[in-house]
């Protein structure tokens, strides 16, 4: 059943099923999908657990990919909406709330809902709405952001494995028909990302790749992004010409997921569907410029992160020149190169 705004997918809900954890999921596709070890690792210590995921409704269906978690709730997008939500939670008498967002917004929701244990980094004024304030990770070896989120899950001290996603039989089944071709080898380009100019590698450059892998490698170019990202896509399927084919606004998540998992390749900025590609094991090339890879880089053995000239951080403005110099600082050959690299460890091809 597919989960509405406030409604909790899965099993009847009520009162009977009380003592369950709340996760309040990340916001963004990327940080979903590197909270996805803690999130396991969560499950296993504790496999009796009802776990429900508050998830915007833009990732909700990322969510339903994810096995540890029982039920999927849609945070609504209005401050009523909000109210009557949490009312509905009181009811079904959450023990825990585990808030991984470090925003005043997602704390507000356990809150209202009066759940009694409500765990989360401080900041953003909302320390008063916590019954346990989570700090960081000190060892400089645990600066990935998937240990901030082992510390929120209070599973520091366990062993985090990478994202792993299936996408199921009918995203599979779409792939199929989007990259057609028994046999036939295809490669991914993402030349997008949600956060703008700053984490994007020069349109031009993708298409340049793309050529590369048609000529040199014998792919086929899927050329992959959201709707909003559909001008920056069909520039580079048009500018590499025959063998391409721009497939943004036609994906949801588990058919973008499982379109990637059939390919040679992924070359992709520093993005949501970096990561996502990542968690279905596709072999990745991820491009960074002024973003920190030991905080935020993919998380599986078949990625070869690169990264321009210049110290990465963690947080970039939308509009960086900085990182565009870096950006630009990663040429074709290297991208080729690292994409020669994990396409020998595994040939993807099409079945």
């Amino acid at each position: 059943m597919p989960a509405s705004p406030g409604y909790a997918s899965g099993p009847e809900r009520g009162p009977a099923r009380a003592g369950g954890v709340l996760v309040c999921a990340m916001n963004w596709l990327g940080d979903s999908v590197m909270s996805l070890p803690a999130l396991r690792a969560f499950r296993l210590a504790r496999p009796g657990v009802r776990i429900v995921v508050l998830s915007k409704r833009k990732l909700a269906d990322f969510w339903r990919l994810c096995p540890a978690a029982d039920e999927i709730v849609e945070l609504p997008g209005t401050l009523f909406g909000m109210i009557r939500l949490a009312r509905r939670l009181r009811a079904e008498r959450f023990a825990e709330a585990l808030i991984l967002p470090n925003s005043f917004r997602s704390a507000l929701t356990p809150f209202l809902a009066r759940i009694p244990r409500r765990a989360g980094f401080r900041g953003h004024a909302r320390s008063w709405m916590l019954t346990r304030v989570i700090e960081p990770p000190a060892d400089p070896a645990r600066r990935h952001q998937c240990h901030e989120m082992a510390a929120i899950f209070g599973v520091a001290d366990c062993p985090l494995e990478p994202p792993r996603l299936a996408p199921p039989e009918e995203a599979e089944a779409l792939a199929r028909e989007l990259l057609p071709g028994p046999g036939a080898r295809w490669a991914a380009l993402l030349p997008g990302a949600a956060r703008g100019s700053s984490k994007r590698w020069p349109a031009s450059s993708f298409a340049e790749v793309g050529r590369r892998l048609r000529d040199g490698f014998s792919c086929r170019i899927a050329v992959l992004g959201s709707a909003e990202e559909a001008d920056v896509c069909g520039y580079v399927a048009a500018s590499i010409g025959s063998g391409a084919a721009s497939l943004a606004g036609r994906t949801s998540l588990p058919v973008l997921a499982a379109v990637m998992s059939r390919c040679a390749v992924v070359v992709a900025n520093d993005s949501g569907g970096m990561h996502l590609a990542s968690a279905v094991n596709a072999p990745v090339v991820a491009l960074f410029g002024g973003t920190d890879p030991s905080r935020t880089g993919p998380l599986h053995a078949r990625a070869i992160t690169l990264q321009g000239a210049g110290k990465g951080r963690r947080d970039i403005a939308r509009r960086s020149r900085a990182a565009g110099r870096a950006l630009r600082g990663i040429g074709p050959d290297q991208v080729i190169e690292a994409a020669r690299r994990v396409m020998s460890q595994a040939p993807g091809l099409c079945q």
